[in-house]
């Protein structure tokens, strides 16, 4: 018990600072979370190949781009890498104007995908690489 409430003590003082995702390429990077969610393309970093090694195992030039709005910050890695199947991978975006983006991404060939269970409805985007993102309503 006295475990869980150090711990507990510790997590009221966290916060999320960003997430990484990879991408196949930065066209579709800024395409979807430039142009289709409304981010702002914040800089471009370039990792070195020694940096990248020791962070990630693999000794070469990566690309990052990072994308901001109050409240998040995401940065995409640009890199031919590809996910395991099954992917269970994904993070969550709560929306002030979820039937919008549900509709936009229909008329933008981004595709939703959507889960059912009883009275559940669970709802995800998949970028153009792939990568996918919950989203729900802000209540």
């Amino acid at each position: 018990m006295l475990a869980y409430q150090a711990i507990n003590h510790y997590n009221h003082e966290m916060e999320l600072n960003h997430i990484g995702v990879t991408n196949k390429s930065e066209k579709h990077a800024i395409e979807f979370y430039q142009d289709f969610l409304g981010l702002e393309k914040a800089r471009e970093i370039i990792l070195p190949p020694e940096l990248s090694g020791q962070l990630f195992s693999l000794s070469r030039e990566i690309k990052v781009l990072v994308f901001e709005k109050p409240g998040i910050k995401i940065e995409v890695f640009i890199s031919d890498f590809q996910h395991a199947n099954p992917n269970f991978t994904h993070f969550g975006m709560m929306l002030d104007n979820f039937s919008e983006v549900t509709e936009k991404a229909q008329r933008s060939h981004v595709d939703i995908i959507i889960g059912k269970h009883k009275d559940k409805t669970v709802y995800f985007l998949k970028d153009f690489s792939g990568n996918l993102i919950e989203i729900k309503q802000k209540s």
